[in-house]
């Protein structure tokens, strides 16, 4: 083995030493492995404000373009086969109307109006894009108007702020979806479907209250956990909040946000 001269050999290592702290310095600030979100600033509970006088109905979209949000889409259909007095998700399921496979309707003018809400779906999807959160809610005899809100929790106020991302990754919402089903005056039933996607980046405010996509509005929100979006602007919500007309499955969500929103606010 031949090595170099002493002198030489010191430089070498000296510019190793030096090489590795520019590499460090220059690395972007909290690097993470490849698949692992770097941030989440998904808030914790929604709030979601029935906005069916909005131009153009359908494809009214203020969130994108906020920062850490990546897709939004929203666009209605036509659905079918559904009486009015039935719940719409139920139908859906059993009458195969419309599945995740993609059945494609027709495809509305942007600003079909609709008489009320008579039912909801909101979803979130992980980074797999595997589904980890479902909240149906059917408003029966009592359907949403103008004004009347829908409120849900994210899967991201189940996180452990004391644990890693990393460790609970599969409970890390990525892309949201909500569904809303009414009837226009022709009796037809009409749905409104609402995607976007975070792109997990840090500090990020990408739901904002007084955003407005498709047929509803964003009111109040419980923010993101601070653990996991440092420097997220912290929303101060209304814990009074009017809930509207609800059957019994959104009223007994309601008491559980509500009691969770009192905890918060406790806590906070």
């Amino acid at each position: 083995i031949i090595l170099p001269p002493t002198k030489t050999l010191i430089v070498m290592i000296k510019s190793s030493i030096i090489l590795a702290a520019l590499v460090a310095l220059l690395a972007p600030n909290g690097a993470r492995p490849q698949g692992v979100p770097e941030c989440t600033c998904s808030p914790k509970a929604f709030q979601f404000i029935i906005s069916l006088d909005l131009v153009p109905l359908c494809k009214n979209n203020d969130i994108e373009g906020n920062a850490g949000i990546t897709e939004v889409t929203t666009i209605c259909f036509i659905e079918g086969g559904i009486p009015p007095d039935r719940p719409i998700f139920e139908g859906i399921e059993e009458e195969g109307i419309r599945d995740d496979e993609g059945m494609i309707p027709e495809e509305l003018n942007p600003d079909f109006v609709v008489k009320n809400i008579t039912s909801s779906i909101f979803k979130e999807f992980n980074e797999e894009d595997e589904l980890i959160t479902e909240v149906k809610q059917y408003y029966g005899s009592t359907p949403l108007e103008n004004g009347n809100q829908i409120n849900t929790f994210s899967v991201s106020s189940s996180l452990d702020s004391s644990v890693s991302l990393e460790d609970q990754i599969g409970r890390v919402p990525h892309s949201v979806e909500i569904r809303l089903f009414g009837y226009n005056e022709e009796g037809q039933l009409i749905s409104n479907i609402i995607r976007w996607s975070y792109d997990m980046s840090c500090g990020s405010d990408p739901i904002q209250t007084g955003d407005t996509i498709g047929w509803i509005t964003v009111g109040d929100l419980i923010g993101p956990w601070p653990q996991f979006c440092p420097k997220a602007p912290s929303p101060s919500p209304s814990y009074s909040m009017s809930y509207g007309k609800a059957s019994k499955t959104t009223t007994k969500t309601n008491k559980a946000y509500n009691s969770k929103m009192g905890n918060r606010e406790s806590a906070d």
